[in-house]
């Protein structure tokens, strides 16, 4: 019989229990942060028709298929697994439009399937985590400030410090290709290699240009406005160029209005180098780094869109909004430390039964009292010594180990040990709930 290999796919995770718990956690406050800023939920199916997924954005070369292998020949339409959450929230949007109140306020966590190369922070299966806001007609700029915002909030409440959300409009570069007369395809080409080369600097990406055929003046005024210092610098390379400057009066007015709502000025940066590879964003452009860590690549990016629904609907639906990778995001925090992996399960007390044929009632009494408080809690209902309990909640990481033996309950009392440092203390059963609280704070002042 020929061996099934059981090995994970490459790209597709498979994390262990406390990297999961980790992971869970930082679901759980950004889906708090969204909702602290009024988003509501939705959900849309991991499948849509293969017109949906390939209507805009270039990327069909990534989306896997879906089909019923059991059947040879099928009449349904072909269907596909959803790459990002924007499309489908395009879809959904155009569907629904008489159903919604506008401006919709939505947030989605999902996974979502690209079939790319899998390499460090860049998987094949990962969840996204998306906010995006969508107007009717219009949509007030205060909106794309808002969102840079959000993410702000988010990755302070994570406890994340040092993050950079880079802001800019695709505008300003599209205004500068205009002013030498290049076509839509070819900006398109224009904004890919400058949102690839730089990084590596104004110099770096003027070459690529070059290298790729487009004229040396053109080059020029594009490294001379990746190159400008300050926003006066770089609206005079436009204005010089004879380029419009819309491009550049939105990024003014989203960074100014950003700090006026409360993100700190050493969270946003203006970077006129970064466009987004996907083409239906038109307006502002985010990218988000974690300071020290910027080769993992960007952790939350997104931008406004002007027409993406316009593939779906003929009402004009404009929306911003952003997407945290949550999967390469877990990566990078449990791997550079900054979220270390611990326990490896949600239980905060095991209760031991060190004489289960005599107390095992009170045993579970035990646990009912602490799970009543909302502290997780197990019973050890194997019937082994107390040596290899300790060793099991040691392994495990559980921080409190309620011991209670006839002579404890003799004197209406129970032992709590510290699994860290090995501390045991005796104290009346009445105080087991309070007592447990105390520790697990002292323990760990964040934990919920």
């Amino acid at each position: 019989m020929t061996q099934i290999d059981v090995s994970p796919i490459s790209g597709f995770p498979e994390w262990l229990p406390d990297k999961r718990i980790v992971e869970q956690r930082i679901l759980d406050v950004i889906r708090q942060s969204y909702e602290l800023f009024g988003f509501a939920p939705i959900e849309t199916p991991s499948v849509e028709r293969w017109p949906v997924l390939t209507a805009k954005g270039g990327i069909q070369r990534q989306v896997f298929s879906v089909g019923r292998p059991s059947v040879e020949e099928t009449t349904e339409q072909e269907l596909g697994l959803h790459f990002d959450l924007t499309v489908p929230l395009a879809r959904y949007v155009a569907s629904r439009s008489s159903e919604l109140t506008f401006p919709f306020r939505r947030y989605q966590i999902q996974k979502v399937w690209r079939g790319e190369r899998a390499q460090r922070g860049r998987f094949r299966e990962f969840y996204q985590c998306d906010i995006d806001i969508i107007g009717s007609e219009t949509l007030d700029l205060l909106y794309d400030a808002e969102i840079a915002r959000v993410i702000g909030v988010v990755f302070d409440t994570l406890g994340v410090s040092g993050i950079k959300v880079h802001i800019s409009n695709r505008k300003i570069l599209t205004s500068l290709a205009s002013a030498f007369q290049v076509d839509s395809s070819s900006t398109e080409t224009i904004l890919r290699l400058i949102d690839k080369a730089s990084r590596d600097g104004a110099t770096a990406a003027a070459a690529l240009l070059r290298e790729e055929g487009f004229d040396t003046d053109l080059a020029d005024a594009f490294e001379r406005l990746l190159d400008a210092s300050d926003l006066a610098t770089a609206r005079a390379v436009l204005v010089g160029a004879g380029a419009d400057v819309t491009g550049m009066d939105e990024l003014e007015q989203v960074h100014d209005a950003a700090l006026a709502l409360g993100m700190p000025a050493n969270q946003i940066e203006v970077d006129l180098g970064i466009a987004r590879g996907l083409d239906y964003y038109t307006g502002t452009v985010y990218e988000t780094f974690v300071t020290g860590h910027e080769t993992w690549g960007s952790v939350c990016s997104g931008g406004r869109y002007e027409d993406l629904a316009g593939y779906f609907t003929d009402r004009r639906l404009p929306g911003v909004g952003v997407s945290i990778g949550a999967t390469r995001l877990l990566d990078l925090l449990t791997q550079s430390e900054i979220m270390p992996l611990g326990a490896k399960t949600p239980t905060k007390v095991l209760v031991a039964t060190q004489d289960r044929a005599n107390y095992l009632p009170r045993y579970l009494e035990f646990a009912a009292s602490l799970r009543g408080a909302g502290i997780a809690s197990e019973v050890y209902l194997q019937p082994r010594k107390l040596g290899d309990q300790l060793r099991y909640a040691g392994d495990l990481g559980i921080p409190l180990v309620l011991i209670a033996g006839s002579a404890e309950l003799s004197r209406d009392s129970i032992q709590l040990r510290n699994m860290n440092d090995g501390e045991q203390t005796e104290l009346p059963i009445a105080d087991l709930v309070r007592e447990a609280e105390r520790l697990l704070r002292s323990l760990d002042p964040d934990d919920r």
